[in-house]
């Protein structure tokens, strides 16, 4: 285990000041009026981007209600900012927990709001007990605003191939391809990194073949080349897809694509409820914590 390991193994017994000052350049800031900023800046270097609303696995109605009422004002601030910007969210976020019905109501009123201003959301993909719960009410939005409305598959899934078939069989389709950020069993899941790599570009085959427009969500250089090679054997233009980084991570890669006339995308999160996100972030690209850390200690080399 190397050094940026172990400082990421050891984040949890950190202060929770230090994580936040390690993990800022991933989080916008604990408010709207942070995020709003931070996307006029990622649009005025050439970029689009996705705002995310911080907080999960809610168990108080009152908390839904704070969901679709901050939601509901970052739609008007993308629409008076005059921002290039949709909103991203997570249904544990809308009551999930609490009772489904509530997850979907709610959710349904934040994409009928983003309907009035042209805008998108799209329904971010959470652990595997979620899977089923969110392609159905994917596809059940999608039926009343089919242009309004997108959601997220994992490649690291077994089911994802298989999953993408059946949602190419209704158009049209709005979909966020990632490799998938948390454990799974291994019996659901691919555990090898080659193995998450194949069904990724095997999904993104699939979806391009039946004109779903994809997020290529990924800050790697293998599945970004490989990907190439699918555009251009789909003879895609560069308006059918587009490239989506997380806010913070290789910004010359962004810069790099953009120069190259890609559509990239950055996802934007903010609120104070930043801690689990920022672990998770972390635990995915522990460079950014070894890193800090060697310059918080003046440490040349380790």
């Amino acid at each position: 285990m190397n050094f940026n390991q172990c400082i990421v193994r050891a984040l949890p017994y950190f202060p929770k000041s230090l994580v936040g000052f390690i993990s800022k350049r991933y989080i916008a800031g604990d408010n709207l009026a942070l995020a709003v900023a931070k996307t006029k800046e990622i649009n005025q270097k050439g970029a689009s981007a996705t705002i995310d609303y911080l907080g999960e696995f809610i168990t108080e109605i009152s908390k839904v209600e704070e969901m679709v009422e901050t939601y509901t004002k970052t739609l008007d601030a993308i629409h008076d900012n005059k921002l290039d910007s949709t909103i991203s969210l997570k249904p544990t976020s809308f009551g999930y927990l609490i009772d489904k019905d509530v997850c979907y109501q709610s959710i349904y009123r934040i994409v009928k709001k983003a309907k009035e201003y042209n805008n998108l959301v799209t329904i971010d993909m959470e652990n595997h007990p979620l899977t089923d719960f969110t392609l159905d009410i994917y596809e059940k939005l999608k039926k009343e605003f089919p242009h309004h409305i997108g959601t997220v598959i994992q490649a690291c899934l077994k089911r994802t191939w298989e999953d993408a078939q059946k949602i190419s069989q209704s158009h049209p389709n709005y979909l966020r391809l990632c490799k998938g950020i948390y454990v799974e069993p291994e019996t659901i899941a691919y555990q090898k990194t080659s193995e998450i790599h194949d069904s990724y570009i095997k999904t993104l085959d699939t979806l391009f073949s039946q004109k779903a427009y994809v997020g290529i969500a990924t800050h790697n250089n293998d599945l970004i080349a490989r990907s190439l090679d699918l555009i251009e054997k789909h003879k895609l233009s560069k308006d059918q897809y587009e490239f989506q980084m997380l806010l913070g991570v290789r910004p010359a890669l962004l810069q790099k694509l953009l120069k190259q006339g890609h559509k990239v995308r950055v996802y934007v999160p903010f609120g104070t409820d930043w801690y689990a996100y920022s672990l998770r972030r972390l635990k995915e690209n522990p460079s950014i914590a070894g890193n800090v850390m060697k310059d918080l200690l003046k440490i040349d080399k380790l």
